[in-house]
């Protein structure tokens, strides 16, 4: 039984199943793998899953770290800094929006028809919107400031 991680052939509800602690959120699937067992018991919508599901899942979310590190990469913070000169948080805003955007509208084109809601936009977005801010305040990706 792993509730709230993984959804059996869904994206994950808002805010990566509404997790806190991403680094772990995304490591738990492997550390399920590691045990014996043929039925997963997700917690909601439905259905038992199994390894090809927790596999998905994984796929799901290594397919949004990837494509939060392209976006960090690629997106250029300086149209929102010169829109936003003196309002910090609305350059902020704009940049991490548009990254966001970039990264998830990848994920929803590739896991649309494969995982059941992930064209339903807040889902994949808020999902992708906490590991892309997980890699940024925990790993230091993006920033001239690492931890």
């Amino acid at each position: 039984m792993l509730v709230d991680v993984i959804n059996p052939g869904w994206v994950p509800i808002f805010n990566s199943n509404l997790s806190e602690d991403m680094p772990g959120y995304i490591d738990a699937p492997g550390q399920a793998l590691e045990y014996s067992w043929t039925k997963l018991i997700g917690g909601h919508l439905g259905r038992l899953g199994t390894r090809a599901d927790v596999e998905l899942h994984q796929a799901y979310i290594a397919d949004v770290v990837a494509a939060s590190y392209k976006a960090l990469e690629s997106v250029d913070p300086t149209p929102y800094l010169a829109k936003y000169p003196p309002n910090h948080w609305g350059w902020v805003n704009g940049y991490l929006n548009e990254v966001t955007r970039t990264a998830s509208d990848f994920v929803v084109a590739k896991y649309t028809g494969v995982l059941a809601a992930a064209d339903i936009e807040p889902l994949t977005y808020t999902t992708t919107f906490m590991i892309m801010q997980s890699l940024r305040l925990d790993k230091g990706v993006g920033s001239q400031i690492h931890p």
